[in-house]
């Protein structure tokens, strides 16, 4: 996201960006040595005790040792948001959707903080070792005061950055919402390759940090009213129209990100990456989405529940071009 995910690919690949032969050995291999350590050191480091120290919007502990949570940034300790921001990178470089060269050329081991508004961080925890397994966050404007989302003025979301178009000035709103009311949807991964993982455990996660995700927008204030954000469609778009029933893809960009920003290996690597505008469900409909998903969390066939949230969903998607 931004929706993409980092699914099925636990071992790093080549960086497209990176010319082969274009640099020297010896600098290649300690780049090498500190990408494998940043990756060795994130895959120890520990959550373990996180709920005990904020506040979370959202927070259950499952009796077969999950531990879902939602955590506003400006709530997260510092020590904590280095170790979310280190798994999210280290996903990241392991898909190649992070650059090593800038990683490395920068000494960094977490995704630099960066300028941006609030960020709520959705999060399964495997209770007994504090290991992220699956993550995702929501990231809020950077308007210091809430702006018309159609206002040539506002600040751009990073999405709308990396393919250079307002998405409001291609998917007209209806009801005039502001910059506070829109989320951009960022970072859906996972730790590693889930392929060992059974699949009825997979739907679990997956269905709790749902759950998750949706509980927490009952708790916005405001409510949010749109969901943007990027993804390969018959990934990650594709598997919003589980939850959401009104998407609108933009066809026609063409995204990019300076060769020196540690994200723009995200716009090579993956296939065509599109952005899309959602309507977010509100009240009554949104109280109805927690209620299956709660529903499809407590019940016994994570399978049976996962099919019924989709076929009461139906989402749809429609297209507009720039």
């Amino acid at each position: 996201m931004s929706a993409g995910t980092a699914a099925e690919q636990p071992a790093r690949i080549a960086d497209p960006a990176r010319p082969a032969g274009s640099e020297d050995a010896r600098l290649a291999g300690r780049r090498d040595r500190y990408i494998a350590d940043v990756l060795a050191l994130h895959d120890r480091v520990s959550l373990r005790g996180l709920a005990a120290q904020v506040e979370p919007l959202y927070l259950a502990r499952r009796p077969d040792g999950l531990t879902v949570l939602a955590v506003p940034q400006s709530g997260l300790p510092e020590r904590y948001r280095l170790m979310i921001y280190g798994f999210r990178l280290a996903q990241y470089l392991r898909l190649n959707f992070a650059s090593d060269r800038v990683a490395h050329a920068c000494g960094l081991f977490a995704e630099p903080s960066g300028s941006h508004g609030e960020e709520i961080h959705v999060i399964v925890l495997q209770e007994s070792t504090g290991a992220i397994l699956r993550y995702v966050s929501y990231l809020g404007t950077r308007d210091p005061r809430p702006r018309p989302v159609t206002d040539p003025d506002r600040a751009l979301f990073p999405a709308e950055v990396a393919h250079g178009v307002n998405f409001f000035d291609h998917v007209p709103p209806a009801d005039s919402p502001l910059s506070n009311e829109v989320w951009e949807i960022k970072r859906l991964v996972q730790r590693g390759s889930e392929t060992d993982t059974p699949i009825t455990q997979r739907l679990r996660i997956t269905l709790e940090m749902i759950l998750c995700f949706y509980s927490t927008l009952q708790r916005l204030d405001p409510q949010a009213k749109y969901l943007i954000g990027d993804g390969e469609e018959g990934l990650a778009i594709r598997r919003l129209t589980r939850s959401l029933k009104d998407i609108t893809v933009i066809e026609g960009t063409t995204p990019r990100l300076p060769e020196d920003d540690l994200l723009a290996p995200s716009y090579v690597t993956r296939s065509e990456v599109k952005p899309f505008v959602a309507r977010a469900p509100q009240g009554e409909e949104l109280a109805e989405l927690v209620r299956w998903m709660q529903a499809a969390v407590s019940g016994t066939d994570p399978l049976s529940g996962f099919r019924e949230l989709v076929a009461r969903v139906e989402g749809q998607i429609r297209r507009v071009r720039v």
